[in-house]
Formats: structure tokens, sequence, C-alpha cells
């Protein structure tokens, strides 16, 4: 039985740092650097050293410093694109270009081979509800395999990209997951200094963007992302419809006050953060992620210094995120039981259709992609194949906006997560989805028997992002959206899982 006095989980302990602690997080932290910048440099030198540098360091990390598993994957994520934008201006095509940024979902997937090849070869040592966590997300791993099959046939290209997206944030859960279980990990420190950092970094780029980009060659990297959507057509698309001309990257990073027209009539304009991984959306979810997840373990001055930073960049969902659930803290702390998780779900429902409804009214891009995919998925429930359909394996720019908006509907499914998830995948996108609730209401119940607020706040985070999945795709299919809040989850879970098994003997 859990019991009411279990200790806060050591992996979010709160207070300072002991002196014995700030060696071991600053030689992890060393790990991380190498591991993720030397297949990076490896590469320059060919991409078939790129990756056997990767895949060497994935085998000798999961094998002989494990704990630090987590630390290392979160930081890759985080940083790779910067240190992609140290060597940038050595890069001679788009094609080198996306090739390069494809090494943390390698090291991910190599890590997760080792981790979860063990995990099956002494499956029979670990706890039956850890088994039971691994085994419900291996299958959704499984049906995500087949559908990429399926969609491998259709749009190879496509359905390699989702194929990242959709997959990673289950990887990176089992590996946390397993990682906790087997090790003490201690991560709080390290991911103070992480969420730190990039705060810092977006705080620079506030007061000082083109002196930092040219400091790290990020303008060689922006200019390379603005040179892949010139040539797909879709500045070209957008001076036809609005009038608007790009002169340079930061022109295309200028949006109005919470990137909605709806507020544009205030005149307030901002110029995007991209922070340290150069995506503004996945930036602002890795902050709102942080936020939520420090504030719980009582480091609240992170939430404040970062939510004027979630202002400027402007992302709706990952300020909602960190809304909602500071604003459901207040109140669960004085309830007990599961109707605190059934009334948070109930006021995401509402948010849900009066999003919808109103997405609907003012002809919302998201809305009407949401609606496609829903469209899509009545049609044939079984779906269509991962990759078939959404943003990152369409030419966006050959979508007739001004009939889908007549019409209520696109054609395929855009611009949602949600609507992505069951164009391709079908019934089987609905299982995903469930799949996270179902992980959700498992956090809920060690808050509790344990009173822990992380518990809590992972599990309330985690019905947020699904939500937001209808309005966003990055909400799921970003490594940086749900993969960082599942990678969370799965490292409570794995936690919580060891000390009930180790009371237990």
């Amino acid at each position: 039985m859990w019991k009411t006095d279990t200790p806060r989980l050591e992996a979010f302990a709160p207070g300072r740092l002991a002196l014995p602690d700030v060696s071991g997080t600053l030689a992890t932290l060393a790990l991380a650097v190498v591991v993720t910048g030397l297949p990076i440099v490896a590469h320059l030198t060919g991409q078939a050293f790129g990756l056997a540098a990767c895949f060497t360091l994935a085998l000798l990390v999961a094998n002989f410093a494990s704990g630090a598993v987590p630390v290392v994957l979160i930081f890759g994520y985080l940083f790779q694109n910067l240190f992609v934008a140290f060597v940038s201006p050595q890069i001679g095509n788009l094609n080198e270009f996306n090739a390069i940024r494809g090494y943390n979902f390698i090291l991910t997937a190599a890590i997760w081979i080792v981790v979860a090849g063990a995990y099956w070869l002494d499956r029979s040592s670990f706890d039956a509800r850890l088994r039971t966590v691994i085994n419900t997300t291996t299958v959704v791993l499984i049906l995500i395999g087949l559908y990429f099959a399926i969609g491998l046939v259709r749009d190879p290209s496509g359905a390699i990209v989702y194929l990242r997206n959709i997959a990673a944030p289950f990887l990176l859960f089992q590996i946390f997951a397993i990682v906790a279980y087997r090790n003490r990990v201690s991560v709080t420190g390290a991911f103070i200094l992480i969420a730190t950092a990039i705060l810092a970094f977006g705080y620079v780029e506030l007061v000082a963007d083109e002196k930092l980009f040219r400091l790290v060659n990020g303008d060689s990297y922006l200019q390379w992302r603005m040179k892949q959507e010139y040539e797909s057509g879709a500045w070209l698309k957008e001076l036809q419809e609005t009038g608007r001309v790009y002169r340079s990257y930061l022109d295309a990073m200028v949006i109005d006050f919470l990137n909605t027209p709806l507020l544009s009539e205030l005149g307030l304009r901002f110029h995007r953060l991209v922070g340290p991984n150069f995506h503004p959306i996945s930036f602002a979810y890795a902050l709102a992620g942080f936020s939520i997840l420090l504030l719980a373990i009582g480091h609240w001055w992170f939430a404040l210094l970062a939510f004027p930073a979630l202002l400027v960049i402007g992302s709706k969902g990952a300020l909602l995120l960190v809304m909602l659930v500071t604003g459901a803290l207040v109140v669960v702390r004085r309830w007990r039981g599961s109707a605190p998780l059934w009334s948070y779900a109930a006021l995401l429902l509402v948010y849900a259709a009066v999003g919808i409804a109103t997405g609907i009214r003012n002809d919302d891009y998201h809305v009407i992609g949401f609606i496609g995919g829903l469209r899509g998925f009545l049609q044939n429930p079984l779906g269509h194949g991962i990759g078939v359909g959404g943003n990152l394996s369409l030419n966006m720019t050959v979508i007739d906006w001004s009939r889908s908006q007549h019409l209520g509907s696109t054609d395929v499914a855009v611009e949602s997560a949600i609507g992505v998830l069951l164009f391709q995948m079908g019934i089987f996108g609905v299982v995903l989805v469930a799949v996270l609730g179902w992980i959700a209401v498992k956090l809920w119940q060690l808050y509790g028997a344990t009173r822990d607020l992380a518990f809590a706040v992972a599990a309330l985070g985690l019905l947020t992002m699904a939500v937001n999945g209808i309005f966003q795709e990055e909400a799921l299919f970003s490594p940086l959206a749900l993969g960082l809040l599942l990678a969370f989850c799965g490292l409570l879970l794995g936690r919580a899982y060891r000390r009930a098994a180790a009371r237990s003997l």
C-alpha cells in the first residue's frame, strides 16, 4: 500500500543543491555537451562519421552511465540546434541542413534500443505496475510502427518525418521510466541549470537578438530555415495574399501580440523568440513544461520569470498550459480523491468546445484543419497511414485556404495534432490519446496516495497537452512539448514504482 508520508521523489527534490551534488551535476552536463555536440562536428567530415559517433555515444551512455540518460536527452533536444547553428556556415545544402538536425532522434532511438532491450531480457525483475505501463506503451509503439509501414508506401518522406514526431514522446517515456526504476537518479540540479540557461538565452535574444545570432551563427541557421520556406513557395503565397514582404529572417520572426489577428488592432508586435532550439513553439512549451514542474517542487521563481518570455513568443497553448495547471494547483490542495481530476477534465472539454466554436466562427486555420482530420477519419476510420496529411508532409502553399474556409474544413488534416492523428491512424489514433489519459490517471492515483504535487502537475499537464493538440500540431508532435512532459511522467512513475517495490521486500 502507498503511504501518505512517502518522501518526495528525489528526482524532483526541492531546495538548493548540496555541495556534494554539484560536481556530479556538472559532470553530467559536461557529458551531455559531448554527446550532443560530437556527432554534429563528426558530421562535417561525412554523415557516416556523424552516425557512427552518435550510435557509439548512445551505446556507451546507455550501458555505462544510464543514470545520466535523462539529462543527456533533455539537453540534446534543447541545445542540439545551437550546436548546428555554430557549424551552419559549413553546411552545403538544405538536405545536409535537415540531416544534421536529426541526431537527437537517432540518439533517442539508439538509447531506447539498449534500455528497452535490457528491460525485455530481464522483465520479471521489474515491478508489475511498471510492466503494465511499459506493455501498454509498447502496444502504442507497435501501432505507430504498423501505420508507419502503411504511410511509407504512400509518402516515404512524410512517413519518416511523422514517425519521429509521433514515436519520440513514447520512446522518451519508456526510457525515463526504465532508467528511473533501475537507478537512483537525481536530476533536479541539472534541470534547474538547463531551464535557467534556456530562459537566459531567451532574455538575451529579447534585448539583442541580432548580436546574439551573429555570435552563435544563429543568423546563418535561420537563413537556412528561411531558404527552406522560400523554396516551398510559402513567402510568395503570403506576398500575393497579404502584400507582406520578407527582407530577412528577422522579418519572418515578427508577430502580432499572441500571434492572433483578433488582437492586431492593439498594434503590439514582437520579434518572436526562438530559443537555443531555434523553434518558437517548441521553446515556449519547454519553458512552460519546466515552469509547472519546478513550480510543483517549490521553485516558483522560474514560472514568474518565464511568463513574460511566453507572452513575447505568443504561443497560446503553452500559456494556457501554465495558467490552467497553476490555477488548478491552488484548488487541488484542498480536494482529495479523483473529483479534482475529473473536474479539470470537464473544464478542458469546455475549453475545447469553446475553442472549436470560436474557431469555426472566425475561420481559424487550426479548427478548419481539425475538422478536415475528423472528416477524413469518418470517411476512413482505419486511417490513411502515418505521413499522409499534416503540416510536416504537405506543401502548405498548395492549400486553397479561401476555399477551405468557405467549406468549413480542409481536404486533409493540417494544423491540428488530434486531427492529423485521426486522419493518419484512424481509430488507433484515439487509442493513442486514450493512453495519455490513462497515464494521467496513474499519476493522479500516486498524487492521491503521496500528496506530492509533482504527480498532480504531470497528470494535469498531460491532459492539457492532449487538448491543446486539437489546436496545434506542435503540442503532440514536438519532442519539447508532449515529449518533454511524457519524459517527466516516465521519470516519476519509474521512481515511484521502484520505491514501492523496495518497500514490499
